[in-house]
């Protein structure tokens, strides 16, 4: 038979994965059969051009995705069992809708699930304001956590829970955090990263490193609020670069750069808080070009990038020499955990570890195990897939409600940014939702520059559907009365 090889693409992100989803399509469209073996470690590195590694990693990648086996002294072959793997594929979330006809986003959210079908309902009546401020996901199914628990109770000695331990971590786990920032598509060398206790530490573990008092950071015009904090705490200077569909414009940050000298950039290319929006592959290029330019540090958050398994590789793969990518399990297993990762260049890691040693001398090792074995089981790639499947079904219920709105989405993410009529004030707006037990973010919370009319409603946080589904009617009624500022109070 013809011996298969891939074609790859120079734009395409790290090579690795452009070979592992080669060899996905191929199987798809049957170019590659069951049984089919394909090309030596060596071979094919000689036909790509590539190292032995790459190569290895590539079809470590394809193993996981569940379409290869390697046997010893044999070869890797294509699996027979790949169905299932397959027709997940074909069903993944279609890509975001940036703003549209609302009745056009409610038939984008379809998962094949009923609305009423939540993944996780609670039984008993939930009391006290409806949630739409906090963007904590739903908490998904205990079971697969208590066994995890369990496991770290028997086979961790009493000394290795409680401890101290190195600001670096235990080797093992670092072997798992960077098996994680390999997921996607960062270099998984242990030596390149750091647990930290959260994506919040790891903000400012990553600013005290890099900023000094006095310092220019640029991020979105739109920002995570517990950045505008830091910028008080560690008194640096923040401004924001203006924005389109996609994020930050490189016209804007190139005048910045020229203009401003900045320090540093924090940035939420995936799944942005609070407009949703996702950077394609082509910005994140421009943009990482424009770092290299003017020799600015790139400080990205990717906690939502587990949501949207379509976007592109992080945009630190496209700078890696100059990226601190910051990740966590807060939104995807529990906030309460405080497990995060700093994935950094490899000069910059002795300046990252002594932060987090001057913050919090080292992670929770109990935490960080529990971690360490989900992220090594599978249990969390599990959970991500349950938090898309959640979010999409409750997406259906907001959708369905709020009719005939400017509204800014992603089918399996957590939060909407709302745009508001003209004639609709925004703080009354939030204030009469609260004097009818509904709590709404604002968007004066995250700017960095002007303020644009909206806000964001995140609906992780009630666990009910019913609760839920009464909430947006509130918000709908609000929004329609012909009398706005005198709105009747329940």
């Amino acid at each position: 038979m013809t011996i298969w090889f891939p074609k790859l693409d120079e734009a395409g992100g790290p090579v690795y994965r452009q070979i592992a989803q080669a060899i996905r399509t191929a199987v798809k469209d049957g170019s590659l059969k069951p049984g089919d073996r394909l090309p030596t470690h060596r071979e094919l590195a000689y036909q790509l051009g590539v190292t032995v590694g790459t190569i290895t990693r590539s079809y470590r990648e394809a193993e996981r995705l569940g379409l290869v086996a390697g046997e010893v002294g044999r070869g890797t072959y294509v699996l027979d069992n790949i169905q299932s793997e397959l027709d997940m594929a074909a069903s993944a979330p279609i890509p975001m809708a940036f703003t549209n006809n609302i009745s056009q986003l409610a038939k984008s959210t379809g998962t094949g699930i009923a609305p009423s079908e939540s993944p996780q309902t609670s039984d008993t009546e939930e009391t006290g304001p409806i949630n739409f401020r906090m963007n904590c996901p739903l908490p998904p199914q205990e079971g697969r956590i208590r066994e995890n628990l369990l496991d770290v109770a028997t086979t961790m000695t009493t000394d290795d829970m409680v401890s101290y331990k190195s600001e670096y971590g235990v080797a093992h786990q670092r072997e798992a955090l960077a098996f994680a920032a390999g997921r996607l598509g960062l270099d998984d060398n242990p030596d390149r990263v750091l647990p930290t206790a959260g994506v919040q530490h790891g903000m400012t573990v990553s600013l005290l490193a890099t900023v000094r008092p006095g310092d220019l950071v640029l991020c979105e015009e739109l920002t995570y609020p517990n950045l505008r904090s830091l910028a008080n705490l560690l008194q640096f200077r923040l401004r924001g670069v203006a924005m389109d569909d996609e994020g930050i414009m490189p016209d804007a940050l190139e005048n910045m750069c020229r203009t401003q000298s900045p320090r540093a950039i924090y940035l939420m290319p995936t799944l942005h808080n609070p407009l949703c929006s996702t950077m394609s592959q082509q910005r994140r290029i421009e943009i990482a070009e424009i770092l290299r330019k003017y020799d600015l540090t790139l400080i990205e958050d990717g906690i939502y990038h587990f949501l949207d398994p379509d976007a592109p590789p992080p945009l630190s793969c496209f700078a890696p020499e100059r990226s601190i990518y910051l990740d966590g399990v807060s939104k995807s297993i529990g906030g309460g955990l405080r497990v995060g990762y700093i994935h950094a260049p490899g000069e910059m890691i002795g300046k990252l570890a002594s932060a987090i040693r001057s913050t919090c001398w080292m992670v929770s090792t109990i935490n960080l195990e529990l971690v360490t074995r989900m992220i090594m089981d599978g249990g969390l790639a599990q959970f991500e897939v349950w938090h898309r499947e959640a979010a999409a079904q409750r997406l259906a219920i907001i959708l369905g409600t709020l009719k005939g709105y400017d509204i800014r989405f992603h089918p399996t993410n957590y939060h909407i940014w709302l745009e508001l009529p003209e004639h609709i004030d925004t703080g009354e707006l939030v204030m009469n939702a609260a004097n009818n037990g509904v709590l709404l973010t604002a968007a004066q919370q995250f700017s960095v520059g002007p303020v644009p009319r909206g806000l964001r409603l995140a609906f992780g946080a009630e666990r009910s559907p019913q609760r839920l589904r009464r909430g947006v009617q509130t918000i709908d009624r609000l929004l329609q009365s012909s009398d706005f500022g005198n709105a009747a109070v329940i």
